[in-house]
């Protein structure tokens, strides 16, 4: 299945701080499907439908969503 996601919109200000943060680009890293943390991920690889809407939110793959969520 081709899939692209969509990053969720943001004010320029909470994607600039957003990127202080984490040091990277939020938009960027969804766009080319890639964590904050370095992993790579895939429509697969979220456990439910809420997983992937927070990936489109945050950026953050499974397990780091797991790790921050519990």
């Amino acid at each position: 299945m081709n899939w692209t996601p969509q990053p969720t919109a943001k004010s320029a200000s909470v994607e600039a701080h957003i990127a202080a943060v984490t040091g990277i680009n939020r938009r960027e890293a969804i766009l080319t499907k890639t964590c904050p943390c370095g992993a790579g991920v895939t429509l697969k690889s979220f456990k439910d439908d809420l997983s992937l809407k927070e990936f489109h939110i945050s950026g953050l793959c499974q397990t780091c969503q797991d790790s921050i969520f519990g």
